[in-house]
């Protein structure tokens, strides 16, 4: 079927303000194919079969725990299916991240680059052109830890655009697996690990119950209520004096995830807070640091 034949159910919610970052999350959370800012809205795209009156109760019931007067309102259309691609070229352009690595789109032209590590992303269904705080903090993180480990392995719960996967084996892990539930995400992190020419990368349809550890590294950039719940998994594959780096956490919401890593023997190791968002890393007591 050709892309212009589908339509899509189109979540509009305005005016977001300062809470759009954490909506945008929600929002992918609970389904969402692609997100889109147009001035001070949140334009989301759903599968025609989504349940919206099911949406709409999530939303609103995070907004009222969250938003100060008047919440914003929300209001659905229907809308032909987006070439993400050619909408991606109006707002991707190439962005540093840390000390090495550059996160480019796929239409930059050979040696944008420059001297950095270039991560090469087609926009699609997959959350991560590293542009959003969560996705360049867990960047910066894999590039600090990954200097103390070289050689490293690595497991990405929740690839998404497969983005930090690839970033893992640009800055030198050996053992790189992504892993996701959407189909359609996992297809698009594929396909990125082909315009990156980075066989080695493993990306898998499907939950980390599944994984055999240990790995040195494992990173989760999701929401806190998933990594709470995915905590015992998360602490089962993550090698002895391994890290751990989780985000899409409300900056409000440390206090959670640190309890959760309590439970099992965690320890936060570092903080990094940025635009309303947190990006934990954690340990157990004595590992390498």
């Amino acid at each position: 079927m050709d892309v212009a034949e589908v339509t899509w159910g189109v979540l509009r919610i305005a005016p977001c303000g300062a809470l759009g970052d954490p909506l945008a999350g929600l929002l992918m959370d609970a389904g969402a194919l692609g997100i889109w800012e147009d001035g001070d809205a949140l334009v989301a795209y759903f599968p025609q079969e989504t349940d919206r009156a099911a949406v709409d109760a999530r939303v609103a019931g995070w907004l009222g725990d969250l938003a100060d007067g008047t919440p914003p309102a929300l209001a659905w259309g229907e809308e032909a299916a987006r070439d993400w691609v050619m909408a991606g070229q109006d707002r991707f352009v190439p962005l540093a991240v840390g000390h090495r690595l550059i996160v480019l789109p796929e239409w930059a032209p050979p040696g944008a680059e420059g001297e950095r590590l270039p991560v090469r992303i087609r926009p699609g269904l997959g959350f991560g052109t590293g542009e959003h705080p969560t996705t360049a903090a867990c960047l910066e993180a894999l590039e600090c830890v990954l200097e103390t480990r070289p050689g490293a392995s690595v497991l990405d719960v929740g690839t998404g655009s497969g983005i930090l996967a690839l970033a893992a084996a640009r800055l030198g892990a050996t053992r790189v697996l992504g892993l996701d539930i959407d189909p359609d995400a996992l297809e698009n992190a594929r396909a990125n690990r082909d315009l990156n020419a980075l066989p080695g990368v493993d990306l898998v349809l499907g939950g980390i119950e599944a994984v055999r550890g240990p790995f040195d590294v494992v990173v989760a950039n999701l929401l806190a209520n998933v990594i709470v719940e995915l905590m015992p998994e998360l602490a089962r594959v993550l090698a002895p004096s391994g890290r751990l780096v989780l985000s899409g956490l409300l900056a409000s919401q440390g206090d959670r995830i640190e309890a959760a890593l309590a439970k099992f023997g965690l320890v936060p190791a570092a903080y990094d807070t940025r635009a309303g968002w947190l990006t934990l890393e954690a340990t157990r007591p004595g590992a390498q640091q």
